[in-house]
């Protein structure tokens, strides 16, 4: 539906293209506004005319002949009103619209390379690796590499090594649809909810494409082709979490491990991440263990920076950790507080590698996932309120409250009150 409004003595046209769904503003160079109204007409008719829908559906011969063969606007010329109208406002020039001629075909890697080059400038480096991780998946390891802007010839030799093989190979962006995505999710052996992050991958590139003129859409109900495909949302996921022996066991088990003990502590008494976990260094403690401060770090060995996901935040060392705390902090070196066994940062995958072999020798499954749920539904038992645990554990209220709401127990509550 085209608008017409007046700036500067001239009306203007505001309306949505048909097919980007891109919002145009344009002069309609005139102060009339009856010819500013037959112009709005005429325009938002063009547009109409360029929906998908309408171009294919071509008009009955019949109905083309009949049309042809009794012009309206011989029918009017006998009108006097209409003949007076069409003397005062005189036809309108026509106004350039989008060509229904098919764009040229864009290449595909030219438009992932522009992709990585718009998301440097405001993703951390190992957010773009992630995408780069899943982009592998989809391209090839041998056709994701030439995205990839470090130089670390250690890391490419692995990533070389233990290369695979592509799901598609075609060339061009449009070649992307609906059903191939489809097909590409079904055949991923993952989760769910890592198939609903290579769903918002593709969904964030094909905005960039559509936003820069690299992507026409087909349909112009569904411009961009992942909103066609399933959310992908897990509903009623079961939150698993250890109670008090499960616990002791677990830290038990972990003893002759010093530094994964106290990072499983800190996700348990806590609620830190795993991420947020290893990178703590020593002074993220106050002097009196009464708190600890999550906030973002450097580690100038690497050039990483931690790039938390919900900003920083401090957090209350309850009186469960404060005694792990003091006894580990006798025997800690160097500037991390979970080091690795060269005292360096653990990189998260390799920490959780690690954790899960130890588990293993004792039979045990859980995660750092597990030891988040631990510390929420125990603070949700002793009745803490939702918003104090959402700030405790970075999240929004509403998340704690969908997760968590039903571990609260009404007596704890009361007692609280």
């Amino acid at each position: 539906m085209a608008a017409k409004y007046l700036r500067n003595q001239t009306w203007w046209l505001r309306f949505y293209h048909p097919r980007t769904r891109g919002l145009i503003r344009e002069s309609l160079g005139t102060s009339d506004e009856a010819r500013a109204e037959l112009l709005r007409q005429r325009v938002e008719l063009e547009a109409a005319l360029l929906d998908p829908r309408f171009q294919a559906a071509a008009i009955p011969e019949n109905l083309r002949v009949a049309l042809g063969g009794a012009p309206i606007a011989a029918s009017l010329e006998d009108a006097n009103e209409t003949a007076v109208v069409a003397t005062a406002v005189p036809p309108a020039p026509a106004i350039p619209m989008a060509s229904v001629v098919p764009p040229k075909r864009v290449m595909l890697d030219e438009a992932l390379r522009g992709y990585f080059d718009f998301i440097r400038t405001d993703n951390a480096a190992r957010h773009v690796e992630n995408k780069l991780s899943m982009l592998r998946r989809f391209l090839g390891t041998n056709r994701t590499e030439q995205f990839v802007q470090n130089d670390d010839a250690a890391a490419r030799t692995r990533r070389l090594k233990n290369a695979v093989e592509g799901f598609f190979a075609g060339t061009f962006v449009d070649e992307l649809t609906p059903s191939l995505l489809q097909d590409f999710f079904t055949q991923l052996e993952v989760s769910v909810k890592t198939k609903r992050h290579y769903r918002e991958f593709f969904h964030h590139f094909f905005e960039h494409c559509i936003n820069f003129g690299l992507l026409r859409p087909e349909n112009y109900h569904c411009p961009n082709p992942t909103a066609a495909l399933p959310t992908y949302l897990s509903r009623n996921r079961r939150i698993v979490f250890l109670d008090q022996d499960q616990i002791d066991a677990e830290l038990r088990v972990l003893e002759p491990h010093p530094a994964l003990r106290i990072a499983v502590a800190i996700m348990i008494h806590a609620g830190l991440r795993r991420a947020e976990t290893l990178w703590l260094t020593r002074d993220a403690l106050s002097p009196d263990l009464s708190f600890l401060s999550v906030v973002n770090r450097v580690d100038h060995e690497t050039d990483l920076e931690s790039s938390l996901k919900t900003g920083e935040r401090t957090v209350t060392i309850l009186p469960s950790l404060r005694p792990l705390l003091k006894e580990y902090l006798t025997g800690l070196r160097g500037r991390w507080l979970i080091p690795s066994s060269t005292g360096s940062r653990w990189h998260g995958d390799a920490f959780g590698k690690r954790l899960r072999a130890i588990n293993a020798l004792a039979g045990q499954k859980w995660t750092c996932l597990h030891y988040r749920h631990t510390y929420a539904t125990r603070r949700a038992a002793e009745g803490w309120p939702l918003f104090r645990i959402a700030k405790e554990m970075g999240n929004s209220a509403a998340v704690v409250e969908e997760y968590y709401a039903g571990f609260i127990h009404p007596h704890s509550i009361a007692t609280a009150v």
